[in-house]
């Protein structure tokens, strides 16, 4: 836990992160020993505040990339799931709108949105935004 604060701190920009940063527990998800050259285990991280949290978010979704040890880094909020499986249905649609190179976002639970031709559009589930592609002759 102290190891995952002072990294975070370290690789941070000033700002970022309160004075009061914390993590309230971390441990990495369990599985057998690690494998050399294999993808390292994730580790879940509770913040103590929310605040940082989002900041956090935030600030890694501007940054190109993290590394350590010559190890990408990816930082993700931890959903139940529930919400992970919805999220998963819009995998074909975001493959899409990547190819079509649109940007989009999503919104929690599993809204998605899409910034397109200076507009924004709202969808509430992956047919609406393939009909929406179609529409737009994008699909």
């Amino acid at each position: 836990m102290n190891f995952i604060r002072e990294w975070i701190t370290s690789v941070t920009e000033t700002g970022v992160l309160s004075a009061m940063f914390d993590i309230e527990r971390a441990h990495r998800i369990p599985g057998g020993k690690s494998i050399p050259g294999a993808t390292p285990r994730a580790i879940l991280a509770k913040f103590l505040s929310q605040r940082d949290r989002d900041s956090l978010l935030r600030w890694k979704r501007t940054e190109q990339e993290l590394t350590y040890n010559g190890n990408s880094i990816q930082i993700y909020p931890d959903f139940s799931r529930d919400t992970q499986m919805k999220r998963r249905e819009y995998s074909e649609v975001k493959k899409r709108l990547i190819s079509a190179n649109i940007k989009y976002s999503m919104m929690f639970p599993s809204k998605l949105w899409v910034i397109y031709g200076g507009k924004v559009q709202f969808f509430n589930n992956p047919i609406e935004v393939l009909n929406w592609l179609e529409r737009e002759g994008l699909g």
